[in-house]
């Protein structure tokens, strides 16, 4: 059995595609979105390990001092989440991280060396 926790927050950036395909050109002016951010860690026993409150509000302080500013892709917002939930909560433990743009489209990342067959990880498989 495999159990884990899942947060989510949002926040508003501002951010552009300088490289923009001409079909799309609008998006190489700076633009406004809401960003969805969903963090699933990996827990090792039912009760608490890792409590809500606290990996939600550690996220929101991440993302309120190092991210909310930057002018990112959400492939690297993603990125950069999953690099400081590790940093946080261990390497040993599976971590996926998605981030959208205003609840339409968006990114996943996680690290493929920790897939676990036929799990909520499987590619197959929607990521909230």
């Amino acid at each position: 059995m495999h159990r884990f926790i899942f947060v989510k927050t949002s926040f508003e950036g501002m951010h552009q595609y300088l490289d923009a395909p001409s079909s799309v050109s609008f998006l190489r002016s700076m633009h406004r979105h809401l960003f969805g951010v969903c963090l699933m860690l990996e827990v090792f026993h039912d009760d608490r390990e890792l409590e809500f409150f606290i990996v939600k509000r550690e996220l929101d302080n991440y993302i309120a001092n190092c991210l909310a500013t930057a002018n990112l892709s959400c492939e690297t917002f993603a990125v950069r989440i999953l690099e400081h939930a590790r940093a946080l909560y261990g390497k040993n433990r599976v971590c996926r991280v998605s981030v959208d743009e205003d609840g339409e489209n968006g990114a996943v990342v996680f690290d493929k060396a920790e897939k676990i067959e036929g799990s909520l990880l499987d590619d197959k498989v929607d990521f909230l």
